[in-house]
């Protein structure tokens, strides 16, 4: 059974040019064909028929949401800092999942259904308690406005909060923990190809990374953050083509990515993605996208 076509919400992955503000198949239906029918002869009794075979039911491919309150051993919940990781808030169709690495560089992506609403990327000045924000800014709209005036609270492997003005606008910000926070992983548990709308992008155990994100083609690495450990939290860097096909040319972008869970339908069992977000240095360009390991 392919998980990939009773997941929920799968994010459409983009790259995607920006600018400063302030960025299928057709179908066949087969028509079975006509014969002229003879007169039926005397029918004979038929013979009973026996009852079929039941169809055997698929069994779901997936697993269980990590538990925070028993996290595995090496996993960002058990030896992170209570603050680095991947952070979320949902409500509705509404989805927001953020990343914080060691070096306390932040990003997010904010998503309506499958479509991305917003990405920021920036840098945090924490306390024990606290957070301001020493620099960054939000792409909307393929459009790009710095942020200023960013700060809030956390509490340790449970809830970040607090706000920025981006564009004019107060933007608010309210996530809990993530349950991937307590998932250990290592270098090559992001081995394999991994794909969506247009994207697929291969993985090697060393972290060498080939592909296409939105049909352009990619190189680049997906590595440990911190290399050695057992924390779910990666470094993406890809460096796109020249081609014709390829919206940002011969540009390089970073950023973090992560494994995070996606509910299958009709299963009380997740499947596993990347979700990644990632730019420019010159904030001229954005891609984020989440893919699914393909079957």
């Amino acid at each position: 059974m392919k998980n990939k076509a009773t997941l929920a919400l799968s994010l459409l992955a983009s790259l995607v040019l920006t600018a400063c503000g302030g960025g299928g198949g057709g179908s066949s239906s087969a028509t079975p064909s006509s014969s002229s029918a003879s007169s039926p002869t005397t029918a004979s009794a038929p013979a009973a028929a026996s009852a079929p075979t039941p169809a055997s039911t698929p069994a779901v491919k997936g697993e269980s949401l990590p538990n925070l309150s028993s996290p595995q051993p090496g996993s960002t919940a058990a030896t992170g800092n209570g603050l680095t990781g991947i952070w979320s808030a949902s409500s509705s169709l509404n989805k927001t999942t953020a990343f914080i690495d060691p070096q306390n560089d932040i990003s997010y992506l904010s998503t309506m259904a499958t479509i991305a609403m917003s990405e920021f990327f920036g840098v945090l000045t924490p306390t024990t308690s606290t957070w301001t924000l020493a620099s960054g800014g939000q792409f909307q709209t393929l459009s790009y406005y710095t942020a200023s005036a960013g700060t809030g609270s956390f509490t340790a492997n449970s809830a970040f909060s607090g706000s920025y003005v981006a564009n004019g606008n107060t933007v608010n910000l309210s996530w809990t923990y993530d349950p991937a926070n307590a998932l250990a992983v290592s270098q090559s548990t992001v081995a394999g190809t991994w794909t969506e709308n247009q994207t697929s992008l291969t993985i090697s155990s060393s972290g060498a990374v080939s592909g296409t994100m939105s049909n352009c083609p990619v190189t680049g690495t997906l590595m440990l953050t911190t290399a050695g450990s057992s924390q779910n939290l990666y470094t993406l860097n890809v460096t796109t083509g020249t081609g014709s096909s390829c919206q940002i040319p011969n540009a390089t972008l970073s950023g973090n990515a992560a494994i995070v869970f996606l509910p299958i339908t009709n299963s009380s069992l997740y499947a596993r993605s990347i979700l990644y977000v990632i730019h420019t240095a010159s904030n001229s360009g954005v891609a984020y996208g989440q893919v699914t390991l393909a079957q």
